[in-house]
């Protein structure tokens, strides 16, 4: 008795269409992919801003002496760092906690006021302005975020809309 023994296997019209489908999948999910990975990133930069403040308000009230925020480099962007105030002008302060640089598109700026010091009792110091707003922002054209730390040397957030954001 014979056996017919039938081929398995996709033949080149199956898979061409396979191909294309993945293909139209792909088109569609990565640029929304991409969206969702820079939205993530300004989250991401609001809470470690929002957490490197807390961090240099509870260290002004620990050590009893006013504690600064600064940037780490040039700009903003290349992230923000908590110094000591009482170290010698001539001497390089050694910074308590370090935010590196922003990742990907995200801007960081200084809308209202100075970057922020707390005093030992924890308030900021008001010598011009009483409140300090940053506003982070994705590099995509979406609403952004705003820090905003209060005279009493508060955190807080709020968003901002996309037009605010650059």
């Amino acid at each position: 008795m014979r056996m017919w023994r039938r081929n398995s296997g996709f033949t080149l019209i199956e898979l061409m269409i396979v191909v294309t489908l993945v293909a139209i999948i792909a088109t569609v999910a990565v640029p929304s992919f991409q969206g969702l990975v820079e939205s993530n990133r300004q989250k991401s930069t609001t809470n470690s801003v929002l957490g490197l403040l807390n961090f240099a308000r509870s260290e002004a009230v620990r050590r009893g002496e006013p504690v600064a925020v600064r940037a780490a480099g040039a700009t903003l962007q290349d992230g923000l760092q908590v110094i000591l105030l009482s170290v010698p002008p001539n001497q390089d302060p050694n910074p308590l906690r370090t935010m590196g640089a922003l990742p990907g598109s995200v801007q960081l700026s200084l809308d209202i006021g100075d970057m922020p010091v707390f005093r030992g009792d924890g308030m900021k110091n008001r010598e011009s302005d009483p409140t300090s707003i940053f506003s982070i922002c994705p590099g995509n054209g979406n609403p952004g975020e705003l820090v905003v730390v209060n005279a009493g040397g508060q955190t807080n957030r709020s968003s901002v809309s996309a037009t605010a954001c650059p």
